[in-house]
């Protein structure tokens, strides 16, 4: 009887391909790691900036046609003869209640239902201070740190802006 080939891999054989495969599965995994955290990176850059921006509109546009402001510290109430608009900063969920009425002779909303801004985004700050100007109405000055978190990373970044609102005597 002829001597019979074993066929097969042998022991170092296999150690080096499994050395190989689990360098190639760490790299990889890093490498998708990364990219998620990139991807949520700019995810959550773009929304703070685009979350911000529209508060900015909404605010300003309120500010600009506002027959009567009040507040200051962290609310502010503002009402035209059709339209009356609340901004409260509510701490404990982080977020800015919000409030827009369109009815004619409205009353300000003291205690707003709806969050201004989404989920993932808080505002961890906010300070609202009124001046008055000589003329009649006010600069709204505002500021404070608004956060959007991501599972794989998060954005933070300081913001003000300062609104003015004239009422024409008139």
């Amino acid at each position: 009887m002829k001597n019979q080939m074993q066929k097969g891999f042998t022991l170092l054989e296999m150690v080096m391909a499994m050395a190989i495969f689990s360098i190639i599965s760490v790299a990889t995994v890093g490498m998708v790691f990364s990219s998620f955290s990139l991807r949520d990176q700019t995810l959550a850059t773009t929304r703070t900036i685009e979350a911000l921006r529209v508060f900015n509109r909404s605010l300003r546009q309120a500010a600009l046609m506002a027959r009567t402001v009040s507040g200051g510290g962290s609310f502010i109430f503002l009402s035209s003869g059709n339209q009356c608009w609340s901004f409260v900063f509510d701490s404990v969920s982080q977020n800015i209640r919000y409030s827009d009425i369109v009815s004619p002779g409205c009353i300000v909303d003291p205690n707003p239902s709806n969050n201004f801004f989404q989920g993932t985004t808080k505002i961890k700050s906010f300070s609202i201070v009124l001046l008055p100007i000589a003329a009649g109405g006010y600069t709204i000055e505002v500021s404070g740190v608004i956060q959007t978190v991501l599972p794989f990373a998060s954005y933070e970044k300081a913001f003000s802006g300062s609104f003015t609102n004239v009422i024409d005597p008139s």
